[in-house]
């Protein structure tokens, strides 16, 4: 029998756009979980006790810095549909989400949205090149098997795409990065019964002068 202690998220994943976002979840935490520390608001609060007002110096030192937040979820959005870049959460976050889908068959395509966030207070707007550096490590990150698939499960369908949010909401920066990931559509059932006529077959149906 098998161990169900034994079953992770990964090893079942579930092929759909909400698996597709957990997947890139895991996938990017693990990319970032590390070692990987960035600036974040709460620097205002520890000047000068915890950390020194000096920007190169407070580069020097992990001191209330943190690895980015991976989360699914909506991006913030204003009236017209561009990116409320006030009103996202405390940075630094990358945040997933599937923004939509093209079903075919047999496969659905879902394109997939990762927005990077960035917080820096240095005049030379490190944080842009924070953001750079993000997307640019998930894109290579995710395409440094080929065309491989995410989790053995999520084939990715070239070319990513990705773009900096041209917002002036400095010390925050901003960046988005799209992919395509190829999953399996759903297949009709065949006819189970003369009372079960599945959408696909209707029209046989009805043209059938002996059905009633």
């Amino acid at each position: 029998m098998l161990n169900a202690q034994l079953i992770t998220p990964a090893a079942v994943p579930t092929l759909t756009a909400f698996g597709l976002e957990q997947a890139l979840v895991r996938f990017i935490t693990t990319l970032f979980g590390g070692t990987y520390r960035l600036d974040n608001p709460t620097l205002n609060l520890a000047q000068p006790d915890v950390v020194p007002f000096d920007p190169t110096e407070r580069a020097q030192t992990l001191e209330q810095k943190r690895a980015p937040r991976v989360v699914r979820g909506r991006i913030p959005r204003t009236i017209t549909g561009e990116v409320a870049a006030d009103k996202l959460p405390d940075t630094p976050n990358i945040i997933v989400q599937a923004v939509s889908a093209k079903v075919e068959t047999p496969s659905t395509f879902v394109m997939a949205r990762i927005l990077f966030s960035a917080y820096d207070e240095n005049a030379d707007s490190q944080g842009y090149q924070d953001v750079l550096n993000m997307i640019e490590a998930t894109a290579i990150a995710l395409t440094s098997f080929g065309q491989g698939a995410l989790e053995e499960s999520f084939p990715i369908v070239l070319p990513l795409e990705w773009k900096m949010i041209e917002e002036d909401v400095f010390p925050h920066f901003i960046g988005e990065l799209s992919a395509k990931f190829e999953l399996p559509s759903a297949r009709p059932l065949p006819d189970l019964a003369e009372c079960f006529i599945p959408a696909e077959h209707i029209e046989a149906h009805l043209s059938n002068p002996e059905k009633t």
